[in-house]
C-alpha cells in the first residue's frame, strides 16, 4: 500500500505552477514564488459568499410567502355559510359547509362539490370598465336569486 500525501482544497487551488522554460509567449520571472503557499488573502470570504447569496435570495422570498399565506388564512377564516367563493381551479359558487379540513360548495343548482378548505377563497367580482347599466342591473337581480 502506497502512502500518498493528502492535499486540501486550498493546496489544490493555490498551487503555483510555473510554465516550462522555453514555452513560446511566456516571460520567465526569475523571482521565487511567494512563500507560504497559501490562498489569496480574502479566501475566507469567498467560501461564505454562496451562503450569503442564498440568504439574500431566499429570506425576502420566504417573508413574502409567509405574508401572503397569513392574508389568505385570515380571509378564509372570515368565510361563512352563504358567501360567494372561488376555488383555486377557478370554480365560483356558494359556500354550503365549511370546517378546518373540508368544505362543500354549491356550483350550480343541485350540484354540490366537496373540496379541501385551503383551496377556497372569498370571491371578489372583477371590475369591468365600460360595463353597461343594464348588465349591472341584471347581475344584481341574478345575485338576489
Amino acid at each position: 500500500m502506497s502512502s500518498s500525501p493528502i492535499l486540501s482544497n486550498e493546496d489544490l487551488l493555490a498551487q503555483n505552477v510555473l510554465p516550462k522554460a522555453g514555452t513560446p509567449g511566456v516571460v520567465q520571472d526569475s523571482s521565487p514564488p511567494a512563500s507560504g503557499g497559501g490562498a489569496a488573502p480574502n479566501s475566507g470570504l469567498s467560501g461564505f459568499m454562496p451562503i450569503l447569496m442564498m440568504l439574500v435570495i431566499f429570506v425576502p422570498f420566504f417573508l413574502l410567502m409567509s405574508r401572503r399565506q397569513k392574508k389568505e388564512r385570515v380571509a378564509r377564516e372570515s368565510l361563512k355559510k352563504g358567501d360567494r367563493v372561488m376555488t383555486n381551479s377557478g370554480l365560483v359558487g356558494e359556500l354550503v359547509e365549511f370546517d378546518d379540513a373540508l368544505c362543500r360548495v354549491k356550483i350550480a343548482p343541485g350540484v354540490t362539490v366537496q373540496m379541501v378548505a385551503n383551496t377556497v377563497t372569498p370571491f371578489v367580482s372583477p371590475v369591468v370598465k365600460g360595463e353597461s347599466k343594464e348588465l349591472k342591473e341584471a347581475k344584481a337581480v341574478s345575485d338576489k336569486k
